[in-house]
């Protein structure tokens, strides 16, 4: 009978290690300020996954701005495979199912991409990629966030424009 439980258990524990890890997350910036920035680092030898989440909020309208750069010197230093990619959060605790915003590659150059007209809600950037430095690697993640113009400002800005033109045309028939 001891046999029987302790080998149920073992395959109970196989099958838990063999499930999709759920991802570490690195941090909650809650309101995403202007600007923010995350650094990571690991010193250790062989392959291993990288898989981080960096949640944050948005309370209107915003084009995002995020960078991504791995601070390589291979073979003693180096992340292969970085990738940044932003989710809408759906609420759930193993950021799956989530809806992708788009993502970008990096590396050691320094990579890039905006996000146009990301609107209120809840986001988070997920980091992956492997370390495979003989002694680590690094990345460095950073974003900004700039307001979209709402229409009506747009709108007001027209009508000033007409109005301008408008008197102008005025005076030189005068």
């Amino acid at each position: 009978m001891k046999l029987k439980s302790s080998l149920v258990a073992a395959s109970l524990a196989a099958a838990a290690l063999s499930a999709n890890a759920v991802p570490t997350v690195q941090a909650d910036w809650t309101n995403h300020d202007p600007a923010e920035m995350a650094a990571w680092w690991i010193m250790t030898a062989g392959a291993l996954p990288i898989d981080h989440v960096y949640k944050f909020s948005l309370a209107g309208t915003f084009d995002v701005l995020a960078t991504g750069v791995s601070n390589d010197a291979p073979p003693v230093f180096d992340i292969n495979g970085g990738k940044v990619e932003l989710f809408a959060d759906n609420g759930d605790a193993d950021y799956t199912n989530d809806a992708s915003k788009g993502f970008f590659s990096f590396d050691s150059l320094a990579a890039n991409k905006t996000f146009l007209s990301v609107t209120a809600g809840n986001y988070f950037y997920r980091v992956t990629g492997t370390v495979d430095g003989k002694n680590g690697g690094s990345y460095l993640l950073s974003s900004s966030i700039t307001p979209v113009p709402e229409p009506e400002t747009y709108a007001l800005m027209l009508a000033g424009l007409a109005a301008v033109g408008f008197i102008s045309r005025r005076r030189n028939k005068a």
